[in-house]
């Protein structure tokens, strides 16, 4: 059985996203009540929005960092598990299954050219976009190596599955 365990790249811890907005935030409140003081007091209600802006934003970053992909090939077939987590936090899981024998895997350009490419892996009339946080290259690592994977049964005798 082989197994992948896909996830996004994500340098910023929550930790870090803490201290990041709250430095921010003294920087522009500072700023905003400097400012005010001065008697220019309507930046007040802006340093606020930009403060709730940026608020959402490093949420949405954390959150759409926690996404996984888990996807296991074993001798009959591929089935894939998409978890991540929804509105208020509640974790969300997806699982799609295929017969290996009838899944076929294919690396669709994007369209127009200069968006993303798109991983989909389809069996009998079904198919499922994998890997879609990855950079295209990581995309294309992956298409390889998923091709060598569902492709090596056919090389072994009896179709068996070596140990992985």
């Amino acid at each position: 059985m082989h197994s992948f365990e896909l996830r996004p790249n994500s340098s910023l811890t929550p930790r870090a996203a803490a201290f990041f907005y709250g430095s921010l935030a003294v920087l522009v409140l500072g700023v905003a009540l400097g400012c005010a003081a001065l008697g220019l007091w309507p930046i007040l209600p802006f340093a606020g929005l930009e403060l709730a802006v940026l608020y959402w934003a490093v949420k949405w970053v954390l959150h759409r960092a926690e996404a996984r992909e888990y996807i296991r090939v074993d001798e009959a077939s591929v089935l894939i598990e998409k978890c991540a987590r929804g509105r208020r936090g509640v974790a969300s899981r997806n699982a799609y299954a295929f017969a290996r024998r009838w899944t076929r895997l294919e690396l669709c350009p994007g369209v127009p050219a200069h968006w993303p490419s798109r991983l989909v892996l389809s069996s009998q009339g079904r198919s499922v976009e994998i890997g879609a946080f990855l950079t295209d290259s990581e995309r294309l690592g992956l298409k390889d190596r998923l091709a060598e994977v569902l492709a090596d049964d056919a090389r072994r005798p009896n179709g068996t599955l070596g140990k992985n």
